[in-house]
């Protein structure tokens, strides 16, 4: 009984250790956090081309639809998430087009339903 006891504690205690690693590493939640102390954060999977992207800088949220030719991403759509919230300054566009450039190096960047401040 002493046993069973002592393998259920320590499958829960796995358990519980799984769950907090899982939570820590959960990408929408980084995604989220990100956003909240307006710092640069990409979501997207890079070896998924047809799945969308989601990006935050400066506390703005901003989604990406990646249009591919043949395996590489060719063009990018980038447009607000709250479309309230749009005003960008050319530089914090330059830095987000390098930082996506670094990884979709032949992809065109086109902004839509932005101010630039």
């Amino acid at each position: 009984m002493k046993w069973l006891l002592l393998f259920v504690l320590l499958a829960f205690l796995f358990y519980g250790l799984f769950r907090f690693a899982s939570f820590l590493t959960n990408p929408q939640r980084r995604l989220a956090f990100a956003q909240k102390r307006g710092t640069f954060y990409l979501f997207d999977n890079k070896d998924n081309i047809r799945m969308n992207l989601l990006l935050t800088y400066k506390g703005h949220l901003l989604e990406g639809e990646k249009y591919a030719t043949a395996k590489e991403v060719d063009h990018i759509l980038l447009f607000p998430a709250n479309p309230y919230n749009t005003k960008l300054s050319k530089q914090d566009k330059t830095y987000i087009e390098q930082s996506l450039l670094s990884i979709y190096p032949k992809a065109r960047i086109e902004w839509t339903r932005f101010k630039e401040v």
